[in-house]
């Protein structure tokens, strides 16, 4: 198998696996009461300490030199904050405000901030296949979020605040931990930033105060978000993008809002009209078509 099939088999695995955690979460807080900034951590920290773990047994003492030069600390200080953090957070919180399937739609308009970015690093004129991808992503959220009508939010005001604030983060995760990635590896990257996120945002979130109702079926969904939807999701799609890139790979990542709408339609029976079937089609569309654009 050649490296480019392998980037494409990485990125859509955690893909997969991303959009399965967002309905395990999303049951959580319906149907179990807890709440999106309590799993997160939970999220967070488990999945961290267990890469470091692992990468430990692996490499020892070694995992901690990305903490020696002032650089490499700094940028994994930000992946941390922002690449996983906010990025979970924000996103988590949208699935709570909404469903995984618009939460998930909404935070994939992030290879459109990505494309905007490097438009402006390269200092040129946007290309007219671009700016119709634009303005394609921009239609389809509007269309989720209003169903048409510039009157009418569909959504909650958190929700869209929420969803696209995980875009912007999902943006930066998707670029930011690259030098990282091809210097320390992506399960060390990965467990370090999980770590350093779930730290940064503990004395807010006081996970040491555990809400909910709690059972087997509370335990095992937990589980599942933390294990498949972090440690097997984030470690997959980095692994993926360290492969094919950012922006190819944010594009083949387009499989976890598919997966999350289907999912929410399926199994939590999440009602979507056909103005909603629109505006997913519009924005993983647009998505596509730019992969295509850049392959």
């Amino acid at each position: 198998m050649n490296r480019s099939l392998k980037g494409i088999c990485f990125t859509v695995a955690g893909g997969c696996c991303w959009g399965m955690s967002g309905v395990m979460g999303k049951y959580l807080f319906d149907a179990k009461d807890l709440t999106a900034t309590w799993l997160v951590t939970v999220r967070l920290l488990g999945a961290g300490i267990c890469l470091l773990l692992l990468m430990y047994q692996r490499k020892g003492n070694s995992i901690f030199r990305v903490w020696k030069r002032k650089d490499s600390a700094v940028n994994q200080l930000i992946f941390g904050m922002i690449g996983m953090a906010m990025c979970q957070m924000t996103y988590f919180l949208a699935i709570q405000e909404s469903n995984p399937g618009t939460a998930t739609v909404i935070q994939y308009s992030a290879p459109i901030l990505i494309m905007v970015f490097f438009v402006l690093v390269e200092k040129r004129f946007p290309k007219k296949e671009e700016v119709l991808v634009l303005a394609a992503v921009i239609v389809g959220i509007f269309l989720l979020a209003t169903h048409g009508s510039i009157k009418n939010l569909v959504i909650t005001n958190a929700a869209l605040f929420w969803g696209l604030l995980s875009a912007f983060a999902f943006a930066v995760y998707n670029v930011q931990p690259k030098k990282l990635l091809d210097e320390f590896g992506t399960l060390e990257t990965t467990g370090w930033g999980m770590f350093v996120g779930g730290v940064l945002v503990t004395p807010f979130t006081k996970v040491w105060s555990v809400p909910g109702h709690w059972d087997i079926m509370t335990v095992a969904m937990t589980i599942g978000v933390v294990f498949l939807g972090t440690i097997v999701a984030f470690s997959c799609y980095l692994h993926g993008i360290s492969m094919l890139g950012p922006v190819q790979g944010s594009m083949l990542g387009c499989v976890e809002p598919l997966v999350a709408t289907i999912l929410s339609a399926t199994v939590l029976g999440q009602a979507f009209g056909m103005i909603d079937v629109v505006g997913i089609l519009c924005i993983v569309g647009a998505v596509t078509a730019l992969t295509v654009l850049d392959a």
